[in-house]
């Protein structure tokens, strides 16, 4: 609040205009997907830094189905199912065969990235159906409907995070596995069910950035690796302090979005923008070490 403030008040014409208010909304979305996909895993204790990965790999794949003919329905489900396998390999790599997850996910990570590049051989993807197009993109009150998808997907995962009883369960996995397991909490069912969802939640971002967009470069899920972290992790420094959670992520990403625009708008140069990230990552770490070992 107060950056926006702050900004606001240097930059009165640029910065506090609907048009800079609505490419913020509408280009953290994404970010915003993938970081909520991010909070179901490290709520269950591991890590997925996959997820930008799987994005851009089910939003190149879409394009090359419907380049071939394939219909929208059927390359949609395609996709989701593709997505939903990887998010299950991931799983069971983790939790069946005890691969670390941090290793496991960065050696997905690196498959896609190449299976992504095979796809397309290294072309852009620029074949989307119409339909998918104007869907992301219809207006609903002067934003795209893209936008509107963020905030219910941030609105359901509240839900099931803190209503739910897999939200419980997922927090006592991730914070104390035996303890969780020997209260009879499926830990390993769950840790599995939740790279399968991240994965999904990612594959989803990748429909939804090849329906805003239009064309997608086959690289562009390296550009997406740390800032949904970044978010996810200064979400835990809000709202529920210490709790990976739906609201604080949102949060964190304002925050992020709002720091990285207005010293853009200043006159800040491209490397702002990671700066700012690792920076608030950094700080969003320290700040959670610190709260546990209090409570500890």
């Amino acid at each position: 609040m107060a950056l926006s403030v702050g900004f606001s008040i240097a930059m009165p014409d640029t910065f506090a205009s609907w048009g800079n208010f609505r490419v913020m909304v509408t280009s953290q979305t994404i970010v915003l997907f993938l970081a909520i996909a991010a909070t179901f895993v490290l709520r269950a204790g591991e890590f997925d830094l996959s997820l930008g990965s799987v994005m851009a790999f089910t939003a190149v794949a879409l394009g090359v189905l419907t380049e071939h003919g394939v219909n929208l329905t059927l390359s949609l489900v395609i996709v989701l199912l593709a997505g939903a396998l990887i998010g299950l390999v991931n799983g069971v790599l983790v939790v069946r065969l005890r691969v670390n997850s941090f290793i496991a996910t960065l050696g997905m990570l690196t498959v896609l990235s190449g299976a992504t590049f095979a796809l397309t051989g290294g072309r852009r993807a620029d074949v989307y159906p119409a339909g998918l197009q104007d869907a992301v993109n219809k207006e609903i009150l002067g934003l795209p409907a893209l936008t509107y998808a963020g905030w219910l997907l941030v609105i359901v995962v509240w839900y099931v995070y803190e209503k739910a009883p897999v939200g419980r369960m997922l927090l006592f996995t991730g914070g104390n596995p035996e303890a969780a397991r020997l209260s009879g909490i499926p830990v390993d069912r769950l840790k599995i069910t939740s790279f399968l969802v991240a994965a999904v939640l990612s594959a989803v971002a990748g429909l939804l950035i090849a329906g805003y967009l239009g064309s997608v470069d086959p690289g562009i899920g390296s550009s997406y690796l740390m800032t949904p972290f970044a978010a996810a992790f200064l979400g835990a420094t809000t709202i529920e302090v210490g709790r990976y959670n739906a609201f604080g992520t949102f949060v964190g990403l304002c925050l992020l979005t709002v720091g990285i625009t207005g010293l853009q708008l200043m006159g800040g140069a491209l490397w702002v923008s990671d700066v700012f990230n690792g920076a608030a990552l950094i700080v969003a770490v320290v700040f959670g070490m610190a709260v546990g070992r209090a409570r500890g």
